[in-house]
């Protein structure tokens, strides 16, 4: 076996040890998860402040599948920091001085959105759709009964896209700090950006243009929001070659 190979297996054994403690972290949070999903799914119906949300299971096997679900969910929101910072490690070693400083500054950035994400979907999207659909069930003299499966399953998607879609700013802070992108690029494609983000809102939210639009509002405010953390990462780029 040459340098390289061996440098190679050395790299994949490091990530494969990374990937079982990850395996292991979301396997011990399921099982706590696991444990509190009653209380879990008295937060969860806590949109029943905004909406009035009646969950019902109609199948033998629904409870357990729900049980799993919400399980589920939580421990991959609580291993996604723990993820992030295997992640880093990962890829310190390889990292100069001076990478190690931006990536320490900006990775609590990550989680931020993160939860940014979760928060927008869960309390200002997801109560919007259900009161939504449940005027229009009205109009027609019609109740709406939720599954609670099928509710979980929208929810659960809503909050994962919606959190990681918010971590926009941060690729493309990254992007702008090795040189793919500029302020000044995002500034010329920017109504082509807007343009492809309502795309990506009518893929991820209900089929309606008031849903569209309130997520709209804040995807544009990120792409606003990463053009001014391009400004910025580009205002230090130039202060550093004028001091070297």
């Amino acid at each position: 076996m040459t340098n390289h190979e061996q440098i190679w297996m050395d790299h994949l054994t490091e990530l494969r040890k990374r990937c079982i403690r990850v395996l292991i972290f979301f396997v011990v949070a399921l099982v706590f998860a696991f444990y509190f999903v009653p209380k879990i799914i008295d937060f969860i119906t806590l949109t029943s402040t905004l909406v009035d949300v009646d969950l019902n299971v109609f199948n033998i096997t629904d409870p357990l599948l729900l049980h799993l679900k919400i399980a589920s969910i939580v421990a991959f929101i609580a291993s996604f920091p723990y993820i992030i910072i295997e992640l880093w490690l990962f890829i310190r070693p390889g990292l100069t001085k001076d990478e190690r400083r931006f990536v320490y500054k900006y990775i609590p950035m990550i989680f931020i959105l993160f939860i940014l994400g979760i928060a927008f979907s869960y309390f200002i999207l997801v109560p919007y759709y259900i009161r939504f659909s449940q005027g229009l069930a009205g109009n027609v003299d019609l109740n709406i009964v939720m599954g609670a499966n099928t509710y979980i399953d929208f929810l659960s998607k809503m909050l994962l896209y919606f959190g990681l879609i918010f971590q926009f700013p941060v690729l493309v802070f990254i992007l702008s700090y090795i040189g793919i992108v500029s302020s000044q690029l995002l500034k010329v494609i920017r109504k082509y950006a807007y343009f492809g983000l309502l795309i990506v809102c009518a893929f991820i939210t209900p089929p309606d243009p008031i849903s569209m639009g309130i997520a709209l509002v804040p995807l544009a405010f990120l792409y606003e929001f990463s053009m001014l953390l391009c400004k910025v990462n580009e205002s230090k780029k130039r202060k550093k070659l004028k001091t070297s």
